[in-house]
């Protein structure tokens, strides 16, 4: 996430929707709200951590599943209490579910906006109704477009994530084609582009073992990141630096295009020669083995 640098403030734990096929991230865990009291707590230990800095505090990151999911009024305590331990705070973010932007009216996202709410990352992982469809994602494409769409008019600017392999080899050229589609006719000021993770405990893992969903392999999946990035017409930040990536770059568009498509047509090569350096390969053996 963009936000990565900013001062953490826990508002909740685990995910409010929780039932994506693919995904673990919380190991379980129930979703659950932390009290106002709970966090005033932890906004007055953030605030006594950061007394000394060198450097005021300008950036403020909720943490938790998908913070923007509390109500229009919480979220406004939330930033007032930040603001009072933070004065110089420039702007509050957070992870979002497209539909927790949704249930928001378009009175209440301009009033967050005010309140300092602004670069929200949004996981819309694809473009394509079937790939959403299938990992009952519970928002699609629809509902994606909808809520960059508010986002753009409440002046609310957002990251989005995009999964590569989501759709696994059968679905694989329409969640590229359908994700740049969606995206070119959205503002994200950062695409971060990331590779499927294969989790343990995620329901997709039985698929996986049945040979129901065929996952990609690298040089597929490299050929996923290329084709994305060649159909993307925006003015954005291409992040593919993520853990999960074996070549990772980054670069702003359109500035950066050309020289990133050389870049990933270079590494493309190298893995189809088997020429690519033991690095490279520990990188994708770590998520793509069982």
């Amino acid at each position: 996430m963009a936000e990565s640098r900013a001062v953490q403030l826990p508002v909740s734990v685990g995910c409010s929707y929780g039932r994506c096929l693919f995904c673990d991230l919380n190991h379980g865990l129930a979703y659950r709200e932390l009290s106002c009291p709970e966090i005033r707590d932890k906004v007055g230990k953030l605030r006594f951590l950061h007394k000394y800095d060198r450097r005021p505090v300008r950036r403020c990151l909720l943490s938790g599943g998908n913070p923007f999911c509390l109500p229009a009024e919480k979220l406004l305590w939330i930033a007032g209490e930040l603001r009072g331990a933070f004065p110089e705070c420039e702007s509050v973010s957070c992870f979002a579910r497209a539909d927790d932007v949704m249930k928001k009216s378009a009175e209440e996202l301009e009033i967050l906006r005010a309140a300092g709410y602004d670069r929200l990352c949004l996981g819309i992982e694809s473009g394509s109704e079937r790939v959403l469809r299938y990992h009952e994602k519970g928002v699609g494409r629809a509902g994606n477009a909808e809520a960059m769409r508010k986002l753009d008019a409440a002046g609310i600017s957002y990251s989005v994530y995009v999964i590569l392999g989501l759709g696994g080899r059968a679905l694989s050229d329409e969640h590229i084609a359908e994700t740049a589609s969606l995206l070119n006719g959205a503002h994200p000021f950062e695409l971060t582009v990331v590779n499927l993770v294969l989790f343990r405990g995620a329901r997709l893992a039985e698929r996986v073992r049945a040979g129901e969903f065929k996952r990609l392999r690298p040089l597929e999946a490299l050929g996923e990141g290329r084709r994305l990035l060649s159909l993307l017409e925006i003015p954005t930040v291409y992040d593919g630096t993520h853990k999960t990536n074996a070549f990772p770059l980054k670069g702003r568009l359109p500035e950066h295009k050309a020289l990133l498509l050389r870049r990933m047509d270079w590494a493309i090569e190298r893995l189809s020669r088997g020429n690519v350096q033991e690095y490279e390969m520990r990188r994708w053996r770590n998520w793509f083995t069982e």
